[in-house]
């Protein structure tokens, strides 16, 4: 079987559009649920009535709510497709030939200071918001740890210490820059081990996973932290390093639409549910493989929105919380049940948080952005 290496796995522009189906699927997601009425997901914790529910619904007939309660229960699901392309963009960027090698302070500082420098005036922001919104203080402590980018590794119950918003994903990756470089990068030369240790590392946390079941809160605290991370991002790894399979559009167009059903099928069953991931990198992968086969430029009136808004995916992320929490103290959580003008809140939340977005691009082309030379040295420039 022939396969796809370098670029012709995945290009530049295929990889916007992925953080584009991405950062809708998390920002929509993280609107969606909070509305009273829409489904529970199983994003930290695995609840097979959720599921069953979701199951039924999209079974035995639906409503005007469809899409809301679409992205409510699946747009999490986002998260697994940014570490696939997460670790594939290290080896790309780091694991080419001739390129440098990189010292590990070096590296995690750089990792660090740009994650940093993304996130603290929308952390601050958000926290003024969440403070002038809910009239209390959260504990100082846990709000530095936030900001530190540590919350979720401290803390023994994450899902209460990491409020304001959703920057607990910034201490995640920090968790995954440490396992990339002291674990997998030493790898990239040593053939026995290019793919042994990425392996390794989505067995040993499938397995401690597995074996917890039957304790939600430590399934909970895992999956805060960087074991959920390994299986989609040793994807990314394995892709990047070996290639992927040239397949005909018959084969992806079968991948792009069993993987949905597959997914929501996976969320009966709770060692299914582990490997869910996988089946969300194959089908959003296969769908942009096939579209841009029957697109003769790729920047038809579907993928260049969507490479679009994976551009502005990162300052998306860091500032969708900030309308919501207004729409949702004032507004939406006084309502008992879905309501179709919620549609209307919706809208208002994606055109709000887009503007944000690009007010937020273009602050940050006022600070100086770190960089990384000869792979030992950080240096700052705008």
């Amino acid at each position: 079987m022939h396969l796809l290496k370098g670029n012709d796995i995945l290009t530049k522009h295929q990889c916007d559009v992925l953080r584009g189906l991405a950062i809708l699927g998390i920002f929509l997601h993280n609107f969606c649920h909070w509305l009273r009425g829409g489904f529970h997901e199983n994003e930290y914790t695995f609840h097979s009535e959720h599921g069953e529910r979701v199951w039924s619904y999209f079974t035995s007939g639906v409503d005007a709510f469809a899409p809301i309660q679409f992205f409510s229960f699946l747009g999490h699901y986002g998260v697994p497709l940014f570490l696939f392309l997460s670790g594939f963009g290290l080896v790309m960027k780091y694991e080419r030939e001739g390129s440098k090698k990189i010292g590990v302070i070096p590296f995690l500082g750089y990792q660090w200071l740009k994650l940093f420098r993304l996130m603290v005036l929308g952390f601050v922001v958000c926290a003024l918001v969440y403070l002038f919104c809910d009239s209390s203080l959260h504990p100082w402590n846990e709000t530095v740890a936030q900001l530190l980018m540590i919350s979720n590794f401290l803390f023994e119950s994450p899902g209460s210490a990491i409020v304001p918003g959703p920057y607990w994903f910034f201490g995640l990756m920090v968790e995954v820059y440490v396992i990339y470089r002291l674990l997998i990068y030493t790898t990239k030369d040593k053939k026995q081990w290019r793919w042994l240790m990425p392996f390794l590392l989505v067995l040993a946390t499938w397995l401690v996973m597995a074996l917890n079941d039957h304790h939600t809160k430590r399934i909970e605290y895992m999956r805060y932290n960087a074991v959920v991370a390994m299986l989609p991002f040793a994807i990314g790894v394995l892709v990047a390093r070996y290639g992927m399979p040239r397949l005909p559009r018959w084969s992806l167009a079968v991948i792009a639409v069993v993987s949905l059903p597959l997914l929501a099928v996976a969320n009966l069953n709770f060692q299914a549910w582990l490997w869910a991931p996988v089946l969300v990198v194959a089908g959003a992968v296969a769908f942009i493989k096939l579209f841009q086969k029957y697109s003769s430029s790729g920047t038809g009136v579907v993928m260049k929105p969507l490479a679009w808004i994976g551009v502005m995916s990162s300052f998306i992320f860091v500032v969708h919380s900030i309308p919501r929490m207004f729409m949702f103290k004032y507004v939406l959580w006084r309502q008992s049940e879905l309501m179709y003008t919620d549609y209307a809140w919706l809208a208002a939340y994606i055109i709000l948080t887009f503007l944000l977005a690009w007010l937020y691009k273009q602050y940050l082309k006022l600070i100086p952005s770190p960089r990384l030379k000869d792979g030992k040295i950080i240096t700052f420039s705008k």
